[in-house]
């Protein structure tokens, strides 16, 4: 993990001379005195700035010149403000958030909103920075704001003092939330009565409310149960450590998917307590658990994945570690689905995102918010000076003037990689659990932009966040620095040397081998390719779904090779290293590689005029159990 640092204002001391008043014709004469000026940074400029901007808006209500004046600030803090003076960056992002989502409100609510936002300030910083730009399709700033004035009828003088808990119910809920869990539909509680359940049971909550940052409670906030669900499953799970075996308190039902009648559970009604009385399928045992876990507290995502004839879905929570914390993506994960990468719904934007930046979040857990804010902010200054580099524009600003010139930068930031980097990192060791600003080096990388030193310099920077604490997530940001490295002798030799960094991982392992193979087919090393799938076969069989299109690439080397009789052999050696799935129901059979495979291989034997050995194969394929032959 990257150690977080406190970066101290380094702002120059500078003394103005007093102006002198001329002395009385009666008074006697008086040695002049010169006394030193309290310090000017640029710091405090820009926060002199951001006020006379909310305060002139606040005034006229002049929505459009109040965000022209605040990108305007916001430029000159990006190109002229020192890496020292994060509350610049931190006041001018939170200023052009703030207008610009202000921009959206209707005008006669505007003054109002803005007024008491300026006078709740730990809500303020908290809602701003955590609605998402209008380009990242997240609810709309008129929404959320709609859903925060709503909460302000009721609760007014109490919202501020549950600062990120308010923060995630507006963000979540300000478009009314459905959830569509196979043929049941559930629809979330109404906001205000979500809000009242979690400040009513706050001494309830596995984590708290008030110290947990807003980014990991939209993952707790974000239940499709009724208030009366929630408050029964806290009655019967508070203080649960393991919501994860919650999954496993609903019986399969086997009727159901046996017979594609309709499931108990459905005809009786899609509530948690009927659930658990009827049973269901994994897509239900995942929701009771999520659903359990956040009605105590527990950040918790429904996550699927899908590789082959069926999906499934599991469950993702925040796990207690000591004083910290970290995601458990396994529970419900049956074993043919452990090499399956796993998606989860955005509460915000109601998209699907990888597993792996959720598990990061755990990194927000001991930060403040000052400095997560300072992350956030420094992101968007990346973003504008990113956006500059991609167009070829020069950001204009005007650069700070007078005294305080002295304590920002002589020149001014450049849009170039170098700079770039230079404030990620930055942002970084502020909180190093914001996804997206890992992603801007990812970018980066695909893009070619980074040069072999930069890449080794952010793999280090990586294996500090932690190679095993987020292996799925460091690996996907390492993958397209490896790939993009052009010398193919330099570029297999980072593949070898990764390998020992995840070997605990077999299914990463078996990632990085496909990458390798690739890379070798790319270059018409049809032999070498052909090694590293081999590879995968053999030691990676079981370790998920990347064995098929390892088995693809190695029969693609053979034909080449013009050895195309090998390829049922190929096959036939592939089956026999895959494992047979213990679970006893057709859904993880039919997932499993030994399914997937030997259906390949009986394929393979049909084509080579073998019937009688394929049939073989695919009677023991269907006999494995009552599920897979449909008994």
């Amino acid at each position: 993990m990257i150690p977080s640092r406190t970066i101290q204002s380094v702002g120059i001391a500078c003394f103005l001379l007093l102006a002198i008043a001329s002395p009385a014709l009666s008074a006697p004469t008086t040695k002049p005195t010169t006394a030193p000026a309290k310090k000017v940074t640029y710091s405090q400029v820009v926060h002199q700035q951001a006020s006379k901007i909310l305060d002139r808006l606040q005034s006229d209500n002049n929505i459009d010149a109040a965000v022209k004046a605040s990108g305007e600030l916001f430029d000159q803090v990006t190109l002229y403000s020192q890496d020292s003076q994060l509350d610049a960056f931190r006041e001018a992002s939170f200023t052009l958030r703030l207008t610009r989502q202000l921009s959206d409100v209707a005008d006669e609510q505007r003054a109002d909103l803005l007024q008491y936002l300026r006078s709740n300030q730990d809500l303020a910083n908290a809602l701003v920075f955590l609605i998402r730009p209008s380009a990242s399709r997240g609810n709309k700033p008129e929404n959320v704001y709609a859903l925060l004035n709503r909460l302000r009828e009721k609760h007014s003088e109490k919202l501020n003092a549950y600062a990120n808990l308010t923060a995630a119910i507006c963000v979540v809920h300000a478009t009314p939330m459905t959830l569509r869990i196979n043929e049941n539909k559930v629809t979330a509680a109404d906001p205000e009565a979500i809000w009242d359940f979690y400040v009513k049971n706050e001494a309830k909550m596995f984590f708290g409310l008030k110290n947990v940052p807003a980014e990991l409670l939209v993952y707790v906030v974000d239940s499709g149960a009724s208030i009366d669900e929630m408050q029964w499953a806290l009655d019967k799970y508070a203080g649960d450590r393991g919501i994860g075996s919650h999954f496993f308190d609903i019986k399969y039902d086997y009727d159901a998917f046996r017979k594609g009648t309709e499931k108990a559970v459905t005809a009786n009604g899609y509530t948690l307590q009927n659930i658990l009385k009827y049973g269901g399928v994994c897509a239900d045992q995942a929701y009771f658990a999520t659903t359990i876990g956040k009605a105590i507290g527990v950040p918790t995502a429904y996550t699927v994945g899908s590789s082959a004839e069926t999906g499934h879905a599991w469950v993702g929570f925040l796990q207690a570690v000591g004083s910290k914390g970290g995601w458990n993506f396994n529970a419900g994960r049956y074993t043919a689905y452990q090499g399956v990468r796993g998606n989860c719904r955005d509460p915000d934007t109601r998209r699907s995102i990888p597993d792996s930046y959720v598990s990061l979040l755990s990194e927000l857990i001991t930060t403040k918010p000052v400095e997560r804010q300072n992350c956030i902010a420094l992101t968007d200054a990346i973003y504008r000076l990113e956006g500059a580099l991609t167009a070829q524009e020069t950001i204009t600003a005007a650069a700070p003037e007078g005294v305080v010139s002295t304590t920002a930068r002589a020149n001014p930031r450049k849009p170039d990689v170098a700079t770039i980097l230079g404030l990620t990192e930055l942002a970084l060791h502020q909180s190093s659990g914001f996804a997206p600003t890992w992603l801007v080096v990812r970018d980066m990388a695909i893009d070619k932009q980074l040069t072999l030193a930069d890449k080794r310099h952010w793999a280090d920077l990586l294996m500090k966040l932690g190679a095993q604490k987020y292996p799925d997530f460091t690996l996907a940001i390492l993958l397209p620095m490896v790939q993009t490295v052009t010398d193919v002798k330099e570029q297999d030799g980072l593949w070898l040397a990764l390998l020992p960094i995840f070997k605990s991982r077999f299914d990463l392992s078996a990632a990085i081998k496909m990458a390798q193979a690739s890379m070798w087919e790319e270059n018409n090393q049809p032999d070498k390719a052909g090694q590293c799938y081999m590879e995968v076969v053999d030691k990676y069989a079981n370790a998920g779904p990347f064995i098929l299109p390892a088995l693809a690439g190695a029969e693609k080397m053979l034909v080449s090779t013009n050895r195309a009789d090998k390829v049922v052999t190929l096959y036939e050696q592939a089956w026999a290293q895959t494992k047979q799935p213990q679970e006893m129901n057709k859904q993880a059979t039919a997932q499993s590689n030994w399914y997937r495979v030997g259906k390949l291989y009986a394929t393979k034997l049909k084509d080579a005029g073998n019937t009688s050995k394929a049939d073989t194969v695919i009677d023991k394929i269907n006999s494995s159990n009552g599920e897979a032959s449909g008994k």
